[in-house]
């Protein structure tokens, strides 16, 4: 007798909330029959769509943010040279960072749910069609979330409809092209618009599950990605109230400890009770968990963002950002040797309050993962009424951030048009943003556009962290392909209608 997959995935996915973990031993083809019965079986299940994050934040943050310009490598034994090639912008279809597996894992379980999750109603009067309408909301939300996540990486990916529910059972799906895969994107998430709650009243439900808002928050960052100016602006206006709920610059250290801030939209949560938080081990160093850290903060670049964007007011602090610049804060500036060169420690998710040493202890150490706050949305909006020519409401957008940073404001006009306006924009993003995992996806989407390719291949080449030369990287940079990901090997053998990228074929 074959153990089922969903009695695998049950074993992988380690649910954290209270609902009781269930593990079902079947064969293959009777999982309709023998698993989903009752509503506490499509909460487990729900709670298996989220704890599928958790197998891929690794990925995520390593595709949408390890080439951005703040990184450095870690001291540690964890950043080995699939993590050296993402920052050499050198990076091989061998490179075991570019598999996928495990966010198509993710995919087909979301996959089952839709399918089977209205199973239950049938068979469970104490289930509501209206709880379950929810949770289908969130599937799909979820389902899109992945995928975007994997459109960004890769560009053209096979999208996957079906769950998995035998172990004879073969995806050969070809990669479709973008457009198709951002279309299936946004149908999946006017259909969670649709059903998904407004609210919730517990904590790790309002900040953790999907609701409205944070869906308009990842359909408004897609119609960015698409270059849909008004349409990102007519999505971000709906988050308006979270202007009334940003924290106070003495506070801003809180959105990483405890967490879960006013201003926050959707993050992964970490409890006492469920999976380990990656995050401290990415960046700890000066109190590491086991082969320290995976990476350093580039201190060159670090440095020269921030006397570019806050030049000093007085004779004391090096930059006018005192919030998020000064020591034990964004990070801790004492040097950290690494070969090649020295980088800063990443501090906001290690320690537990600001401006002194004072390290998150063993016991503490659930960093949650940020998928979406507000001061990005504000960012995407900058960036949105840029394009449409609207330059003093996107410097307006930049100013609510650094009021609350204690900077002073733009001068109307300063950060200029065009190109000058988006570098700009880049390194307020960063110095806000930094290692919370979008920068390189950030760089990418503007970039694209015509006007603005030299703004991704200036940022990346100048003050690379493995010392190459700018010539090097911009050389690796050249072809737009190289922003993107190869198919990794072992996809290609597994799924032969597949196809490498003609721009990875021959190297």
């Amino acid at each position: 007798m074959k153990r089922s997959l969903y009695s695998i995935f049950l074993t992988l996915f380690l649910f954290t909330s209270c609902d009781k973990f269930l593990e079902v031993e079947v064969p293959d083809n009777l999982v309709h029959n023998e698993y989903w019965q009752n509503r506490e079986q499509v909460l487990a299940s729900r709670n298996g769509m989220y704890s599928a994050l958790h197998n891929n934040l690794n990925n995520f943050l390593v595709w949408g943010d390890s080439r951005s310009s703040l990184y450095a490598p870690g001291s540690g034994e964890s950043f080995t040279g699939d993590y050296r090639q993402f920052m050499a912008h050198d990076i091989y279809s061998t490179n075991g960072l570019t598999r996928w597996s495990s966010v198509y894992t993710g995919i087909t379980w979301i996959n089952s749910f839709i399918k089977n999750a209205p199973s239950a109603l049938q068979n469970d009067p104490t289930f509501k069609e209206s709880e379950l309408q929810m949770m289908m909301g969130e599937a799909y939300a979820l389902r899109a979330l992945n995928y975007f996540y994997l459109v960004r990486a890769f560009k053209d990916v096979p999208i996957i409809l079906e769950p998995y529910e035998s172990d004879a059972q073969k995806f050969n799906t070809a990669a479709m092209y973008e457009t198709e895969v951002l279309d299936f994107i946004e149908e999946d998430l006017d259909k969670a618009l649709k059903d998904v709650a407004e609210d919730f009243t517990q904590v790790n439900d309002r900040f953790g599950r999907i609701t409205k808002n944070a869906v308009r928050a990842i359909w408004a960052d897609v119609k960015l990605w698409r270059n849909q100016y008004q349409e990102a602006l007519n999505l971000t206006s709906q988050l308006n109230s979270y202007r009334d709920k940003l924290v106070d610059p003495a506070d801003w250290y809180s959105i990483f400890n405890p967490g879960n801030s006013a201003e926050s939209i959707f993050e992964y949560q970490y409890v006492q009770t469920g999976f380990s938080s990656p995050i401290y081990g990415w960046f700890a160093h000066f109190q590491a968990v086991g082969s320290a850290d995976k990476y350093l903060a580039n201190s060159t670049n670090i440095e020269l963002y921030g006397l570019e964007l806050y030049p000093p007011v007085d004779q004391i602090n090096w930059s006018a950002d005192t919030i998020r610049l000064k020591n034990h804060s964004s990070y801790k500036r004492t040097p950290v040797s690494y070969a090649g060169g020295s980088g800063f420690e990443v501090y906001k998710f290690v320690g537990q309050t600001p401006y002194v040493e004072s390290y998150r202890p063993a016991g503490g150490r659930n960093v949650n993962f940020i998928f979406y706050r507000y001061r990005e949305i504000l960012f995407m909006e900058a960036e949105a009424l840029a394009m449409l020519n609207r330059y003093a409401e996107a410097e307006e957008r930049i100013n609510i951030i650094r009021e609350h940073c204690d900077l002073p404001a733009i001068p109307s006009g300063a950060m200029g048009t065009g190109f000058d306006f988006m570098r700009y924009l880049l390194m307020e993003r960063e110095m806000e943003l930094g290692f919370e995992g979008k920068e390189w996806f950030a760089a990418i989407r503007i970039s694209r556009r015509p006007e603005f390719v030299n703004v991704l291949l200036e940022k990346s080449a100048e003050n690379n962290p493995l010392k190459l030369s700018y010539q090097v990287v911009r050389a690796r940079l050249l072809n737009p392909e190289s922003w993107f990901l190869p198919y990794h090997e072992t996809e290609l053998e597994n799924n032969p209608a597949l196809v490498q990228k003609e721009y990875y074929k021959n190297k």
